[in-house]
């Protein structure tokens, strides 16, 4: 966590617009009328709670506290001030609290002339707990407690997480282009980055490309991987890619890249993407070319490999390309609280300091965003999602070359025609469910994996709006089939008739049950029966001429089809 100790308005608006993280939590002030601003009449120091936060980040990676910032907005708190005696008081009563004893390392900022206080909670190897016994660990935007079962894992995880800020005992390590190269990379991103320090000291030790121990200076794993010399990089000889392209004839081509990390991902995606096929294809109007393996899906694979792999294991990166798919294997297996289940949603990076990096050099945006790219582009071209494999030592994601939804790939295209933009992967997961399942229930999707269920409702609704999706059947019954203006084939068409035909025959079917308990039924009534709206009631009437015809029920009274009472035929 050296890094963040260069703090910076930018870092902080940058933390804001984020919001609370598993590094990062906002406090408007602390519950003392004598503490931070407000004044309470039932007050109580709340250093209990953050000896709780203080403990919860120590167990993962450290984080901050920023005082001063309301935790639900976001705003600043105006009327937030300290002193230097609150500060020390505070850090003291920390300390006072937690088990081993951990220091906070306060920093003041100064944003929209407000004096803000951000405490810095260090990363620990070893577990703490508050003096209440309580052992805590952060996960995401919360603490929770850890449970007996988990302790060993989180103190494994823990190891895991600082091995890019691991040192090593080598003299004359740095490579001056190297160097050069990476500064040359981050202010092309972005001009006006704090990280950029024309001073080398100050550079290697705001990016954390080395740290001091010992009175000595030590290049880190970041460094090396990212600015060391050759030398320096033999230390870590399994950074490395190797790829090997299988071809149908049963020959293979092998590729390597070794050593400096924005090397070999360089030369690996120029690789990878000088292979890139598309075929053009035809959906009425639309003509679209659809490539076996895409730009963002190749580059998103490849940076999650080299961000997240485990550099404490001494294995490389394998890419496998067969004739109908590609396989990328990157050393070690998911996190902490990641698995192939919650992955897309889920993210709790292994190398934070070379994640830093390679975000500040724009290879990769804010976490977990690549996997949002992949699913997405995978899912309006047609493609498969990718299929985790965990084995011993690694994770396998495989992606397949062939299109196996071309309905999936029309409809995002309508989409964008209609409303002026790309699909979102929240739609398009929903899409992708209802076409697999020709017809699906709420509670189906709801259980589907990697769908939103916060937001299920609300997307439904939408897709209805725009007649992307209808509905069948009532009550329990009710399913989500895909919109009849969206069906081009003859297939579709009949497999959309016969769904509607069930439709209508389970709505007389209930009619009559209501007959032969009720006696009479009117198209109001009807309509609350089979809980349609009122712009239903030529539906119902419909309903009822049919059974009508049928022979199945007789009017009562004769006052215009939508009064009119109707029973069982007699």
């Amino acid at each position: 966590m050296r890094k963040q100790t260069k703090l910076s308005v930018q870092w902080f608006y940058d933390s804001l617009e984020r919001g609370e993280s598993d590094i990062v939590d906002f406090k408007e002030q602390l519950e003392d009328k004598n503490v931070f601003g407000k004044s309470y009449n039932n007050f109580a120091p709340n250093y209990e709670e953050m000896a709780r936060d203080v403990v919860a980040f120590a167990n993962k990676k450290g984080g901050f506290i920023c005082l001063g910032v309301v935790d639900k907005t976001k705003e600043i708190n105006k009327s937030f001030v300290y002193t230097d005696d609150k500060i020390f008081d505070l850090i003291k009563q920390v300390q006072d609290r937690t088990r081993p004893s951990i220091t906070l390392i306060p920093h003041k900022l100064t944003v929209e002339e407000v004096p803000l206080l951000i405490l810095e909670i260090p990363f620990s190897r070893q577990m703490h707990s508050t003096s209440r016994g309580e052992y805590l660990v952060r996960s995401n935007n919360g603490n929770k407690i850890i449970e007996p079962h988990e302790m060993a894992a989180i103190m494994s995880e823990k190891n895991l997480i600082v091995f890019d800020q691991k040192t090593w005992f080598v003299t004359d390590w740095q490579d001056a282009n190297r160097v050069q190269n990476l500064f040359n990379k981050i202010k092309t991103a972005r001009a006006d980055s704090p990280l950029l320090k024309t001073d080398i000291r100050e550079f290697n030790d705001t990016l954390t490309l080395e740290k001091e121990e010992q009175g000595t200076l030590l290049p880190t794993t970041t460094g090396i991987l990212l600015t060391g010399n050759n030398k320096a990089l033999k230390e870590i000889p399994y950074s490395e890619i190797k790829y090997v392209r299988y071809n149908s004839d049963g020959g293979y081509q092998p590729f390597e890249w070794k050593g400096n990390l924005i090397e070999i991902a360089d030369g690996c995606f120029a690789q990878l993407k000088s292979e890139i096929q598309r075929k053009e294809l035809s959906f009425g109007l639309f003509h679209e070319f659809i490539e076996d393996y895409s730009e963002v899906v190749l580059r998103e694979l490849l940076i999650n490999a080299i961000v997240h792999r485990d550099y404490s294991r001494q294995q490389i990166i394998e890419i496998r390309k067969y004739p109908s798919y590609l396989e990328f294997e990157s050393p070690g297996l998911f996190p902490d609280g990641v698995d192939e289940t919650n992955y897309l949603r889920k993210t709790n990076s292994r190398n934070p300091n070379i994640m830093d990096v390679f975000r500040s050099i724009k290879y990769a945006e804010k976490a977990g965003s690549g996997f949002d790219k992949i699913f997405t582009d995978l899912l309006s071209k047609g493609k498969k999602l990718p299929s985790p494999i965990v084995t011993e030592t690694s994770i396998i994601f495989r992606v397949d070359a062939d299109i196996y939804s071309d309905k999936l790939i029309e409809l995002s295209l309508q989409y964008k025609q209609m409303e002026g933009k790309d699909m979102d992967m929240e739609r398009l997961l929903v899409m992708n469910e209802i076409i697999n399942r020709k017809k699906a229930s709420f509670s189906e999707l709801e259980a589907a994996p990697f769908i939103s269920k916060l937001q299920l409702h609300k997307i439904l609704e939408n897709l209805q709006e725009l007649e992307f999706v209808e509905t069948t059947g009532r009550t329990s019954g009710l399913r989500y089939i895909l919109h009849k203006t969206k069906r081009s084939s003859t297939a579709e068409k009949i497999k959309y008739s016969q769904l509607k035909k069930q439709k209508r025959a389970r709505q007389k079917e209930a009619i009559l049950r209501y007959l032969d308990e009720i006696g009479s039924i009117t198209n109001s009534e009807a309509r609350q029966l089979l809980q349609l709206t009122d712009r239903n009631t030529s539906h119902v009437s419909k309903l009822f001429r049919e059974m009508l015809d049928n022979g199945d029920i007789e009017k009562m009274s004769k006052d215009g089809d939508n009064k009119n009472s109707y029973r069982r035929k007699r």
